[in-house]
């Protein structure tokens, strides 16, 4: 059994091989049972092919320790991953597969309202798929954007709205409970990727803007009962990534697309597969 750290992670997980992995974590043989919360901590299991897995994370504010476990057919466990940096990594690439899928091929500028710790690997799932040559950074903490917007080439936006009106692509990773922009900044053509507002009383997206866009989500289920986005809206999701990749549903062309994301079990394991197959060839992490 193999045990991968943060670091390790990083260099055997590329955003083209987690966008890839994420293809997988979206298609129809997987299972996702529902998450269950045991003191501290919740308990995420999944399945995707022949592989399965479960991530454990502490709910402790502040506190974003957790793994992922993932076994073969047999039952066997392949390897422990560290949960925080595979979280980060995975939804970067769950919005850069639905980038690739819902944003104009010609889309080049991009506008990232958050500086936490999901920022950074949510640009590099979209550059990944995108020929990005300006990136505007948001956040509420001034500083926390300048130390963003320099790791990635970036520069400050001084207000949100001005930032979603100069741009093609917008992504939210934020803890708002309130919109954090004005409806009238988004112009047609448009793609939204939103990955904060996970619980019910969380809002990123302005209402008007998510009746008026194409929704997709990870999973029906999942945003039903999670997605305050959505729920604020009166909004209910009927088409997943899944959709998409299997062909069941076409996105329109124009108009605004908005991929709403609160995360499922499914994108751990395959990533997590992912990343212990690559440090086995190269012979990285701790083996145990």
């Amino acid at each position: 059994m193999r045990v991968l750290g943060p670091d390790d992670v990083r260099r055997v997980l590329p955003p083209g091989a987690a966008i890839e992995a994420m293809e997988h974590a979206f298609s129809d043989d997987r299972e996702i049972p529902q998450r269950v919360l045991l003191g501290r901590s919740l308990f995420m299991p999944g399945r995707v092919g022949s592989v399965t897995g479960v991530k454990v994370v502490s709910t402790t504010p502040g506190d974003p320790v957790g793994v992922v476990v993932v076994f073969d057919e047999e039952g066997r466990p392949l390897g422990v991953v560290d949960g925080p940096t595979l979280t980060a990594i995975r939804t970067g690439a769950a919005s850069g597969l639905a980038t690739r899928l819902l944003a104009r091929p010609d889309a080049r500028v991009m506008a990232m309202l958050g500086a936490g710790a999901m920022a950074f690997d949510q640009i590099q799932g979209v550059r990944a798929v995108r020929p990005i040559e300006r990136i505007l950074v948001w956040s509420r903490r001034v500083e926390r954007a300048a130390i963003l917007a320099e790791r990635v080439g970036g520069e400050v936006a001084a207000d949100p709205s001005e930032a979603v009106a100069q741009a093609d692509i917008v992504c939210t990773a934020t803890p708002a409970t309130e919109p954090l922009f004005d409806p009238d900044a988004i112009h047609e053509g448009t793609h939204l990727n939103a990955v904060g507002a996970y619980t019910p009383q969380m809002v990123e997206v302005p209402a008007q803007t998510v009746r008026d866009a194409f929704v997709v989500v990870d999973d029906v289920s999942a945003a039903l009962a999670e997605a305050g986005d959505l729920l604020s809206a009166g909004v209910t999701p009927q088409v997943t990534l899944g959709d998409l990749l299997a062909g069941r549903v076409r996105a329109p062309d124009g108009g605004v697309t908005l991929f709403k994301s609160v995360g499922i079990a499914s994108q751990d394991v395959a990533a997590a597969d992912a990343a212990l197959a690559a440090a086995r060839r190269a012979g990285l992490g701790i083996e145990v």
